[in-house]
């Protein structure tokens, strides 16, 4: 019985160390780790829900001084920016504004590229009519036709095609452009000619339509140049008078070509003109010259004037049968293209 009871006593105390032990932290799993985020939350939650809650005897929120301080930081940076924004746009709108100055010197300037139009026709004799119908006045038209060739070659191969490639970047698509405006000349001339009369009649009708896309971008220039400093502006003038002459010369003589009387060229002459200073008033009024379309129309309006210079012109003259006459003609398309290259070679 002793025995017995002894054994039992042992069970007993072991049996209740066993659960001691299960029932000690350090015994146990440790939920520390999963416990600590879920407190941390809690704690934090609490803080602002303190915070929030926190009111005053009247019945207003109290807010952190922390909070107070980080909103009123914020203020002062939105009501910097505002301020900076706005002197911003004040600057933007001052220079968008195009003084009355600026308007009347260009269009002094434009009017001035108009008046060379007609420089030409007071060069003629007043017989004009009876002296070209005439061998020897067809002879001298023919020596004003060679300086046009060389004058439209030399523009187009110093001026149209340096300031083409200069403006735009894909190189291929102003070679198109170019092919386009000679195929498209050459189409017109094939479809609307019919006889010789009216394939020069022709001919001095795309050449004043080609004329209108030159003096466009002469305007644009014009009134771009003016924009910046009225000196720019008067240096970029005369640099397009001085131009503009020998190419004048050859548009007169292509309009006589095609029988126009002196009055009838001085009003084509004064018309394509006139699309320079609707030019000038594009680039005062957009406040810019950078005209996106001039750089397609430049290459297209470069290969016109290569189509009426060697396919309309140049195989006209190749029919004269005189050396004399064939010398002059050819002298006078290298005086055409020298004063071509001597005025396109002025930097102003």
């Amino acid at each position: 019985m002793f025995w017995f009871i002894l054994l039992s006593s042992c069970i007993a105390i072991h049996a209740q160390q066993g659960m001691m032990l299960d029932l000690h932290p350090a015994a146990g799993p440790d939920l520390f780790p999963v416990l600590t985020p879920e407190m941390e939350k809690l704690t934090n939650e609490f803080d602002e829900f303190l915070g929030e809650s926190l009111i005053d005897p009247e019945g207003k929120p109290i807010i952190e001084p922390n909070k107070i301080h980080i909103m009123v930081k914020e203020e002062d940076r939105r009501r910097e920016a505002m301020e900076i924004q706005r002197i911003l746009d004040e600057q933007q709108n001052e220079e968008k504004k195009v003084t009355a100055e600026t308007w009347f010197a260009t269009l002094i300037g434009c009017c001035m590229v108009v008046s060379c139009g007609v420089i030409p026709a007071f060069l003629l004799p007043e017989n004009m009519n009876q002296f070209l119908a005439s061998i020897e006045g067809q002879r001298k038209l023919n020596l004003l036709l060679s300086f046009a060739v060389g004058s439209l070659l030399g523009d187009v191969f110093l001026h149209l095609l340096p300031e083409s490639f200069e403006n735009n970047i894909n190189k291929i698509s102003v070679g198109l452009w170019i092919l386009g405006g000679y195929l498209i000349f050459s189409l017109i001339e094939k479809v609307g000619a019919s006889t010789e009369e009216g394939s020069h009649q022709l001919c001095a009708y795309m050449n004043l339509a080609a004329n209108i896309v030159d003096n466009f971008a002469h305007g644009l220039a014009v009134g771009g140049s003016f924009l910046v400093s009225t000196k720019l502006g008067v240096m970029t003038t005369i640099s397009i008078l001085l131009h503009e002459i020998p190419h004048e010369i050859s548009d007169f003589a292509i309009l006589l070509r095609a029988d126009y009387e002196r009055a009838d060229a001085i009003k084509a002459q004064l018309v394509t003109a006139t699309a320079g200073v609707f030019g000038s008033c594009v680039a005062l009024g957009l406040h810019t010259s950078d005209v996106s379309v001039i750089e397609t129309l430049l290459p297209f309006t470069a290969g016109g004037f290569l189509n009426i210079a060697l396919t309309q012109l140049l195989p006209e003259l190749n029919e004269e049968r005189s050396a004399v006459q064939n010398l002059k003609q050819l002298v006078m398309v290298g005086c055409g293209i020298m004063s071509m290259t001597l005025l396109n070679s002025f930097n102003f």
